[in-house]
């Protein structure tokens, strides 16, 4: 009796000393082989196995199984999937004598199975995280009920260390990635201009923001020192997020290669459309607007899908219709973009182009788009005002119509006063 009892203090300050290293482990890694030398050595196994349970695969998987390579199965497949799926421990005396033991393993390695204790490790939310398998009772015997409660309790310890462990992996992860958003937001930032230019006879207002870190919004602005003109452009890659804004950059890379050596808006769309038809997926594409102003007020544009620059005039206070655009780039090769002249702009008028986040802007109480027509009757009712303060206005109207509920779409809006 007295025998008995000094054994159980003594397992009880091996769970203990057990539980504070893994209590105080957070490398994931480093605390699943803490959790097997452990119950191999509590319950004199010869080998263990800590399997973990993957939800989105359902499956489980394990690269911490001693003298093994990494293992994968099904949930409910061979012991330890069927531990995993009804959350139970399973004490066999001869392994190949349970139908759910798989000896596939064994006949790969030469060893020999034979008895088992398994164990699923159960989380503060009665989740399965994990499974803990010991192998071979190293005196020959089976498994006892002892063993299945000095496992048992180290598998509550080791359930909530790993919970903390991965919880701690996810956050790192997470942070990491924000860290990684954040660089390429700034990277992104840096390729976009940092202030409108200054070209004599125009005044430039610009609004830019992505619904995420990154977008696939695009706006440039590519002066023409011999001919006196500036190629303005706004371009606009389907989706948003990194995929777009990496598309976003190779489309910028072009049109900064090839804009110097085109003569006409409409060849330079042609040029950089032939380039992104060999680098884009089928299912993605990118709309474009190129207008070239010059300092006596002369626009000529050629538009890839794009919506058409709104030109607000001055002298009888409406907005011209320009409705033409051209196939969307990246989705044919050797198509060709017209270029359309528009009558010169004189002191006060506007040139306004947007992306779609603009007037795709949604209410959230009614379920309608903020609309064209509600840009061009803004753009009519305070054009007086100027560039900066009507692009203002505009985005302040946006934001009123939406409730100011969170950007679903990447939003530029460019607007070029003739001054």
């Amino acid at each position: 009796m007295a025998q008995k009892k000094i054994g159980s203090v003594h397992d009880l300050q091996t769970i203990l000393q057990i539980s504070q290293a893994l209590t105080a482990e957070r490398d994931l890694d480093r605390l699943l082989w803490l959790i097997i030398s452990a119950c191999s050595r509590l319950v004199d196994a010869d080998r263990s196995s800590l399997f973990i349970v993957d939800q989105s695969r359902d499956e489980l998987w394990t690269k911490v199984a001693e003298q093994t390579t990494t293992i994968r199965l099904p949930m409910g497949s061979g012991i330890a999937g069927t531990v995993a799926k009804e959350g139970q421990t399973l004490n066999i005396v001869d392994a190949y004598q349970d139908q759910r033991f798989n000896p596939i393993v064994d006949h790969k390695s030469g060893y020999r199975t034979k008895s088992v204790l398994c164990m699923p490790l159960i989380n503060s939310s009665g989740e399965v995280v994990g499974v803990i398998e010991t192998i071979n009772k190293k005196n020959g015997k089976a498994f006892t009920a002892r063993d299945e409660q000095l496992l048992g309790a180290l598998c509550s310890h080791a359930a909530i260390a790993l919970d903390n462990a991965r919880l701690l992996r996810q956050d790192l992860a997470h942070q990491s990635l924000l860290h990684e958003l954040e660089l390429a937001h700034s990277i992104q930032q840096g390729l976009l201009p940092q202030s409108a230019p200054s070209i004599s006879g125009w005044t430039f207002a610009i609004y830019q923001s992505p619904c995420e870190q990154t977008g696939g919004d695009y706006h440039d602005f590519i002066p023409h020192a011999h001919c006196q003109a500036v190629d303005v452009v706004v371009g606009d890659v389907s989706g948003h997020g990194v995929s777009a804004a990496l598309l976003m950059s190779t489309a910028r890379a072009f049109l900064r290669a090839l804009d110097q050596d085109s003569t006409r808006p409409g060849q330079l769309l042609e040029q950089i459309n032939h380039l992104l038809v060999q680098d884009m997926a089928d299912d993605r594409f990118m709309t474009m607007v190129v207008c070239r102003l010059d300092e006596s007020g002369h626009v000529r544009y050629a538009s890839a899908g794009h919506e058409p620059p709104i030109v607000f005039r001055t002298e009888n206070g409406y907005c011209d219709e320009n409705v033409e655009t051209d196939l969307l780039l990246g989705m044919l090769d050797g198509v060709g973009y017209a270029e359309y002249v528009l009558p010169p702009l004189n002191r006060g008028d506007l040139l306004v182009l947007c992306t779609d986040g603009v007037f795709e802007a949604v209410s959230p109480h009614t379920g309608e788009v903020w609309g064209m027509e509600r840009l061009r009757e803004l753009v009519r009712k305070q054009a007086s005002v100027g560039a900066s303060a009507l692009c203002q206005k505009i985005m302040e109207s946006i934001s009123d119509y939406t409730d100011h509920s969170p950007q679903k779409d990447d939003i530029t809006l460019l607007i070029a006063e003739k001054t």
